[in-house]
């Protein structure tokens, strides 16, 4: 089907909150006598890219040009997140260094005995704490206002409401009507009204509407039309998990794409940013929201199969789209 060739080339902003991902792998020794818990000795870490970054890795995973913007700190953290995103040959320029801000970053510890596989038993999140001055959102506003004309889509990755705020995306869609803008938002999506198009997920969009008992899919059906006149948005991919996504698109009946692969999932992590990269290079590439929607349902399916954030790899999804119609 090669629909990953048409891809290829395409340049795509994400802004969002770039978080840097630490996996600390360590091997059980024995039981503290200090108090009841593990000791366990340092093997080795791994760094990678999670939160926005993690949509930039899909993209660039899959071909495309992706162009980062966000926010960073100028110290070691900051600095690991930029080098990996060298190591990948990805312009790191619309990244605003900060002074006093912290790059948020999640430790994951992870231990075993010699021979068996690892597991997390632990995680420590290092988060801002500090404020962000109007002169640092002017500047990344001004960042934004220069690289917008050269992309093609703009996907918004909006995970701790720092690096994105409601008004500089109002000021940004009057300047540009004409750009397709992507939004994932943990908690804040009825802010951003007159957005192209939003991909929450089943907890999010019954945070939205607590008054609906979500006992059966009509439930889900009413509330996705709802949030698209909310949002006064063209449509809406709602996540479902194993029961797969429910695409609502204005004037139109919703559409529901079950899952695809396997229920027994290994792991979720990164798999909203698979769907919301695979649907702005569907959408960039002049696919339909539907056929977008059905590329990344498919792409989800083998990232879930994984450990952590995994950037899919265009020979695997095109391998599981030869069931799929497009």
């Amino acid at each position: 089907m090669n629909i990953c060739k048409k891809f290829e080339g395409k340049k795509i902003l994400v802004w969002g909150d770039f978080i840097l991902d630490e996996y600390i792998f360590t091997s059980t020794v024995r039981t503290s006598r200090e108090a009841p818990v593990l000791v366990t000795e340092f093997v080795s870490n791994l760094f990678k890219l999670g939160g926005a970054g993690n949509v930039v890795m899909n993209l660039k995973s899959m071909g495309a040009v992706p162009i980062p913007v966000g926010l960073t700190d100028k110290k070691n953290t900051g600095r690991e997140l930029r080098n990996i995103l060298k190591s990948y040959g990805i312009d790191d320029s619309g990244l605003l260094a900060v002074e006093g801000y912290k790059t948020p970053k999640k430790s994951r510890i992870l231990s075993g005995s010699e021979n068996t596989r690892k597991q997390q038993i632990l995680r420590i999140d290092t988060l801002n704490n500090s404020e962000i001055s109007k002169k640092s959102y002017d500047q990344l506003f001004e960042i934004l206002v220069s690289l917008i004309p050269e992309c093609d889509t703009i996907i918004i990755s909006d995970y701790l409401k720092e690096a994105v705020t409601a008004e500089m995306f109002a000021k940004l869609i009057g300047l540009f009507p004409e750009k397709i803008f992507i939004l994932d938002s943990r908690d804040n999506l009825l802010e951003f009204e007159g957005v192209s198009y939003v991909t929450p997920n089943e907890p999010e969009i019954k945070k939205l509407f607590p008054s609906v008992k979500f006992r059966n899919t009509e439930d889900f059906l009413s509330s996705g039309k709802e949030l698209i006149k909310k949002l006064k948005c063209k449509g809406v991919v709602l996540k479902r998990g194993h029961e797969g996504m429910i695409i609502f698109e204005k004037d139109t009946e919703p559409e529901i794409i079950p899952i695809h692969g396997s229920s027994e999932i290994v792991d979720v992590t990164g798999a909203g940013d698979t769907v919301i990269s695979l649907i702005g290079l569907g959408l960039s590439s002049g696919f339909s929201l539907i056929q977008s929607a059905k590329i990344a349902n498919t792409g989800a399916s083998v990232v879930v199969m994984k450990e952590g954030a995994y950037p899919l790899k265009p020979a695997e999804i095109e391998a599981e789209l030869t069931d799929v119609k497009i």
